[in-house]
């Protein structure tokens, strides 16, 4: 946080008339009419400053037309090329761990990392572990799609990508986000549910848009698990929506779906390949879908973390008010939203095949944006 000189001042002039790192506090925010204001670190350093030097001001600031204040900087390459080998070696390292092993004061070594060499911390996302059999299943599905692509370029026109998908009522809390800001520890905790009410949606995507949400649950609209009659009942009702589709040949259209055991039912399977044949990409038929690969599914990259997103904006209170926030946001998606994210498929295709099957979610950045 950077804080002007008046801050300062001010900041000093209560803590000498008042003893109390809390009072400098409540009177800066009620003083400055802001909601951050000094810790008490802060505080004590420039305390420290003023007693040692006699002013507040940034000795070395140009812009101020200050003067040297005598102390040796820590940013030179003397120092600067001990940080460059440590990060070479060890990338992973903390900034407390690097300093005390480089005897250097944490503030300077990370004025150097960011300064001097540039670097960034970048956070490691964590996804599940890719064995050597579940990267060749994905490389030699990416193959086929690169195959097929190759001799018809149109191919992505006609294959709807499927997934189901669960909403919790209560939705997802960042415990980084629940802040009290306060004098003192408030008198109240956050409350969630052990099992939050949830819902179920379902869906399938292709560039001619999206069909459903269609819901597992029971006459009174209570969420069901998923089993394989319940998934066929949802089929059937894809099946007619996809007939109804203005523009789309069901007998030109493919389905992709993942494996989960109520898709690869001997049931199920039997109803895909009486209405679709040979044109399924799914465990258990000729094109087989890649195990652990949400990354390459629509459904999974774009719609279901654009809808988490976003439907809970307007804190739904009962599960009727969450599904109807989920349709209306499906259906103010334009076709040509759809578009773009089949066309970053065909993209992903490719930097899978580039990775060997590898992950390839950290290095694309926002899953819909070419």
């Amino acid at each position: 946080m950077s804080w002007t000189n008046q801050q300062k001042i001010f900041s000093l002039e209560t803590y000498f008339a008042t003893k109390s790192y809390q009072s400098v506090q409540i009177q800066f925010r009620k003083r400055f009419h802001c909601r951050n204001f000094p810790s008490k670190s802060t505080i004590v350093s420039w305390i420290k400053k003023f007693r040692e030097h006699g002013t507040v001001v940034h000795l070395c600031s140009k812009a101020t037309g200050g003067t040297y204040s005598g102390r040796k900087s820590s940013r030179t390459e003397e120092n600067i090329a001990p940080v460059r080998d440590s990060v070479g070696h060890s990338p992973r390292k903390s900034v407390r761990r690097r300093s005390q092993e480089l005897r250097m004061t944490r503030e300077s070594l990370w004025r150097v990392l960011t300064s001097d060499l540039h670097l960034y911390p970048y956070k490691i996302q964590i996804k599940q572990k890719l064995t050597d059999a579940d990267k060749e299943k994905r490389v030699t599905k990416c193959e086929w799609f690169c195959n097929v692509l190759e001799n018809d370029e149109n191919f992505l026109e006609n294959v709807w990508f499927s997934d189901e998908a669960h909403f919790l009522l209560s939705g997802h809390v960042n415990s980084k986000n629940n802040i009290f800001w306060g004098s003192k520890v408030p008198e109240e905790v956050l409350q969630r549910p052990l099992h939050s009410v949830k819902c179920t949606a379902w869906v399938a995507m292709s560039k001619h848009g999206i069909i459903g949400p269609f819901w597992f649950e029971d006459d009174d609209g209570r969420s069901q698990t998923v089993n394989k009659e319940r998934y066929i009942a949802v089929l059937n009702k894809y099946w007619a929506s996809l007939g109804h589709r203005r523009g789309v040949v069901r007998a030109s259209q493919w389905f992709q779906q993942d494996g989960a055991t109520p898709h690869t039912a001997n049931i199920t399977i039997a109803w895909l390949r009486q209405r679709f044949e040979e044109r399924l990409i799914s465990r258990r038929c000729d094109v087989e879908w890649a195990p652990h690969s949400p990354d390459l599914n629509p459904p999974d990259f774009y719609l279901w973390g654009f809808l988490k997103d976003s439907v809970y904006q307007g804190n739904p209170q009962t599960i009727e008010e969450l599904k109807t926030a989920i349709t209306a946001k499906i259906r103010a998606i334009p076709k040509e939203e759809c578009i773009k994210v089949i066309q970053n498929f065909a993209r992903r295709v490719q930097v899978c095949l580039q990775r060997n099957g590898g992950h390839l979610e950290h290095i694309l950045g926002k899953p819909y944006i070419d």
